[in-house]
C-alpha cells in the first residue's frame, strides 16, 4: 500500500494537469489509466533504450517506438488536454503493437525472453477503461495472428528469422549447435506451445472482461440507488407518499434496500 501511494504521490502532477472539472468520471478513469501505463512504459523502456550499443537494430526501433507513442499520449492529455478518445486509443494500441510484435521478433530470434504478453497489459487497460469490445478484440485477434505467425515460422522456416540482424555465428554456437538458427521445431512440440499461450491469453480475457464488468454492473447499481434515495426524499420532504412508493418498485435497488 506505501509503495501504491507513493507511485500515485509521483504521479499527481500528471493528473492535476490532465483532469479537467468538467471530466466525467469515467473520462478521469481512463486518463489515469493511460498516463500511468505511459509513465511506467516509457521509464521501463529509457533503460534498453539507453543501452544502444547493445542493442540490435529492432531493439532500437522498439524503444524508439515506445518511447515516442507513451510521450505523445501524455503530451496529449497533460498538455493539450484531449480526451483518449475511442480513435485516439485505437492509434496508440496500433502503434503499441508494433513496439510489441517488432521487440518479440527480436526476443525469438535470439531466443531470449519474449515480449508478447504485453498484449495482456494492452486488453487489460481497454477492458479496465471500458472502451468498446470491438477495439479490445481486435488487439486479442492481433495478438492470435502474430503468434500463430511465429508458430509457423517455426515450423516451416520460411525466411521471417532469417534476416541481416540474426546474431553471429559465436552467439548461435553459445544457444544451439544447428545449421539454421534458431533450431527449427517440431510440429507437434510448437503446435503445444502455440496453443498453451493462446490459453493463458484467452482466460485472462475472460477473466477481466467479466471482473470489469462486474465492477461496472455494481457501480451502476450504486448510482441507480442514490438517485433512487435523492428522488424518494424529495417525495416525502413533500409529503408524497405514493409517489414515493412508486418509486420504491420501480427502482432497479437491492430488495434488502426497498
Amino acid at each position: 500500500m506505501a509503495a501504491l501511494a507513493l507511485i500515485h504521490k509521483g504521479l499527481s502532477p500528471f493528473f492535476n494537469r490532465a483532469i479537467l472539472d468538467s471530466d466525467t468520471p469515467l473520462q478521469v478513469k481512463r486518463k489515469k489509466l493511460l498516463i500511468s501505463v505511459g509513465v511506467v512504459v516509457f521509464c521501463s523502456t529509457l533503460f534498453p533504450a539507453a543501452r544502444s550499443h547493445e542493442n540490435t537494430r529492432l531493439v532500437a526501433l522498439s524503444c524508439f517506438i515506445t518511447l515516442a507513442n507513451s510521450a505523445f499520449a501524455i503530451v496529449w492529455m497533460c498538455l493539450f488536454k484531449q480526451q483518449p478518445t475511442e480513435g485516439f486509443m485505437a492509434t496508440l494500441m496500433g502503434v503499441y503493437s508494433i513496439s510489441i510484435i517488432v521487440a518479440d521478433l527480436d526476443s525469438r530470434v535470439l531466443l531470449s525472453s519474449r515480449y508478447w504478453p504485453f498484449f495482456v497489459v494492452l486488453v487489460d487497460m481497454l477492458l479496465v477503461g471500458q472502451y468498446r469490445l470491438r477495439l479490445t478484440y481486435s488487439v486479442v485477434m492481433l495478438c492470435i495472428m502474430w503468434l500463430l505467425i511465429v508458430t509457423l515460422e517455426e515450423i516451416f522456416r520460411f525466411g521471417m528469422f532469417d534476416m541481416e540482424y540474426t546474431p553471429s555465428q559465436s552467439f548461435r554456437n553459445m544457444i544451439c549447435d544447428c545449421d539454421n538458427f534458431p533450431c527449427q521445431r517440431s510440429t507437434d512440440n510448437a503446435i503445444s506451445v502455440f496453443l498453451m499461450q493462446i490459453l493463458v491469453f484467452i482466460v485472462d480475457f475472460i477473466c477481466t472482461r467479466g471482473f470489469a464488468a462486474a465492477v461496472l454492473a455494481e457501480k451502476n447499481r450504486i448510482l441507480a440507488s442514490i438517485e433512487t434515495a435523492n428522488r424518494i426524499a424529495v417525495s416525502l420532504s413533500r409529503f408524497d407518499l405514493e409517489s414515493s412508493a412508486e418509486m420504491l418498485k420501480e427502482a432497479e435497488i437491492p430488495d434488502d434496500l426497498r
